[in-house]
């Protein structure tokens, strides 16, 4: 065994042998002639094969073992470094703007199928017609519903802002975990409050405050300035509780998930070196924190459910 020119990877004497005699060619294409060497392993390759490094070439293999033994850029709190910004929240204002069009398409046929509604009013509905009857996919969709055209705007324009600093810090896949779990965590604490008969079209507001606690934790983290978010989450909460049909307790319940997350992505402990994804406490706690919003969540369903429909079973046989 002996090492390349550069000293900085091994090269078996097996692969010396393989070189051909004569004109050498191309390792990964012998019917190609070439006096390219990968600066590595020092195997012959085309020009087709040769990857520009610091120093020379170096041969596509070569490439890809340098890159499983390199870490990864990550953020302070574990998020993967990407050249691309806001893919997740762009990609999530796509999803809410086309909903928002299939709104009008479908009429109100379909946001009652997607609504977040208690229990269906009509004796002999079908049974899969609101929460209570099993409908939980209502916690989700209803997520991605609005009223009006100003109701999305705001809604878009807010998670444009919130979204892009949040995701550059805790990564795409976790910031999509994130806003999905807010989401869920905001429809449930909506429901508890519900009456047998209620239903709202919750829209994305729920999910967004989420994210403006997590931004909130991270701000503190990073010891930054907390006065303006402070005074944008406290102006929101105002105008939530001030203005009639505003839904104050969707609201409060994604932010409450959104702080819990945030602490855990804040303050999970960072691996002092290179270790698997199982093992990874900066993904295992928030992913644990994310767990626990959901379970509390089902649990607050299953809870306020039974309570519905044993209200209704009473009412019944009273009348």
């Amino acid at each position: 065994m002996t090492t390349s020119p550069d000293g900085t990877a091994p090269m078996d004497d097996a692969i010396r042998d393989q070189r051909p005699a004569g004109t050498p060619k191309c390792f990964r294409h012998p019917d190609r002639e070439t006096y390219l060497r990968c600066h590595r392993c020092e195997r012959s390759i085309c020009t087709d094969c040769m990857v520009s490094a610091a120093v020379g070439f170096q041969c596509p293999e070569c490439v890809r073992g340098g890159a499983k033994t390199t870490r990864q850029p990550r953020t302070a709190v574990g998020g993967r470094v990407h050249v691309r910004q806001g893919v997740v929240t762009i990609s999530l204002i796509v999803v809410n703007v086309v909903m928002y069009g299939l709104q009008h398409v479908g009429g109100a046929g379909f946001s009652a199928r997607l609504d977040l509604t208690a229990v269906s009013g009509a004796i002999t509905a079908d049974p899969h017609i609101g929460v209570a009857n099993g409908a939980w996919y209502r916690l989700v969709t209803a997520m991605f519903l609005h009223l009006s055209p100003a109701h999305i705007v705001m809604n878009m324009l807010s998670l444009w802002w919130i979204g892009l600093p949040v995701e550059s810090r805790i990564g795409r896949l976790r910031f999509l975990m994130t806003y999905l779990v807010c989401g869920i965590g905001a429809s449930a604490v909506s429901f508890a409050f519900m009456g047998r008969y209620s239903y709202t079209s919750e829209g994305a507001s729920g999910a967004i405050f989420g994210l403006l606690g997590v931004l909130a934790v991270l701000a503190y983290r990073e010891r930054l300035n907390m006065q303006p978010i402070v005074a944008v989450i406290v102006i929101n909460l105002a105008f939530s509780f001030a203005v009639p049909g505003i839904d104050w307790h969707d609201h409060l319940g994604g932010l409450a998930s959104g702080l819990v997350l945030g602490a855990a992505f804040a303050f999970a402990p960072r691996p002092q070196q290179r270790v698997p994804w199982y093992r990874d406490t900066q993904l295992l706690v928030p992913l644990g924190a994310g767990v626990a919003i959901l379970a509390a969540s089902a649990l607050t369903v299953v809870i306020h459910s039974d309570s519905l429909l044993h209200t209704g079973v009473a009412g019944a046989l009273l009348g």
